[in-house]
């Protein structure tokens, strides 16, 4: 059972959340193991949405890191109405530093265990490739994802138009292009890009949802009975489904580049690297992809 760790802007735009619930049932299901979660934006009611989802789908801790480096965001949000609902069992000051904590969790984990997935900016995975060894390891970022990762899948970019600028690139050009310039090239990397799930839209599902369940407030709080959002980061969670190649197909092996601009550009004759991105089976509509992860998240409420 791969071990998922999943790096994502959880409270910004509701599909982070909505990826949350897809990784939340397929843990329920037992095909995958939530291993942990780390916030790349600083809002400080992120934290407690996300370990208020957790314990109540898993009914135990996961740990949770943010980025100590910067001032949290007490702004109200989607992820403030899982704290007026329910309140916080931990805040922003109780979670560990993001890059600590994925050091910790891939020294504790066994060789090729773990899916590493990130759908939000890059900043937390460039940080972990930048660091070096420590009081956690004496393997560098790069080392220690080299031995213990098995697949990374990035929500990130535009490979289908060149002149278009996705948001989780161009929020940190820099970390993107580091990360896709320095992933170690045995590892696979698996472009979710912006457009394939574009027309999949989730997340109304909620309203079925159980009243107590947290993510249903979340929900509550767009105060619109039938929002939804394209699915770009439940895609990306759902390639940690064991079966994903019912819905996709990978396109590659062949190179992801960012430039100076956050324009990203698949380059298929450098194979080396092992890059990917996806693309719909030929038979699979949106309306399959929406069936298909709101029926996962509503196997994980049973």
């Amino acid at each position: 059972m791969p071990l998922v760790i999943y790096d994502n802007d959880l409270a910004g735009d509701f599909d982070g959340t909505v990826g949350l619930a897809v990784l939340l049932s397929l843990d329920r299901l037992g095909y995958i193991r939530l291993y942990g979660i780390g916030l790349a934006d600083i809002s400080y009611w992120g934290p407690t949405a996300v370990d208020n989802a957790v314990r109540y789908a898993l009914k135990r801790d996961v740990p949770i890191g943010v980025r100590k480096d910067v001032t949290p965001d007490k702004r109200p949000n989607h992820a403030k109405a899982s704290y007026d609902r329910f309140g916080a069992r931990i805040t922003w000051q109780d979670c560990e530093d993001v890059v600590k904590l994925y050091r910790r969790l891939l020294a504790d984990a066994p060789d090729k265990s773990i899916v590493l997935i990130s759908a939000g900016p890059l900043t937390n995975i460039a940080n972990l490739l930048r660091s070096r060894g420590d009081d956690v390891d004496q393997l560098s970022g790069i080392d220690l994802i080299e031995r213990k990762v098995t697949k990374y899948i990035a929500m990130a970019g535009d490979l289908h138009v060149a002149e278009f600028k996705e948001y989780n690139v161009v929020t940190d050009i820099e970390s993107a292009r580091y990360v896709f310039d320095n992933f170690p090239r045995s590892v696979p990397l698996i472009v979710v890009d912006f457009r394939v799930p574009y027309e999949t839209l989730t997340g109304d599902v909620f309203a079925e949802a159980p009243e107590g369940h947290p993510i249903r407030a979340q929900w509550e709080y767009f105060k619109d009975p039938n929002f939804s959002r394209p699915s770009w980061d439940p895609y990306a969670t759902l390639l940690a489904h064991p079966e994903w190649r019912r819905w996709f197909r990978l396109i590659g092996p062949g190179r992801v580049t960012v430039d100076e601009e956050g324009h990203t550009v698949f380059n298929e004759r450098s194979r080396e690297w092992k890059h990917y991105y996806i693309e719909h089976l030929q038979d699979v509509t949106k309306d399959i992809m929406r069936e298909t992860i709101h029926e996962i998240i509503k196997a994980g409420w049973h």
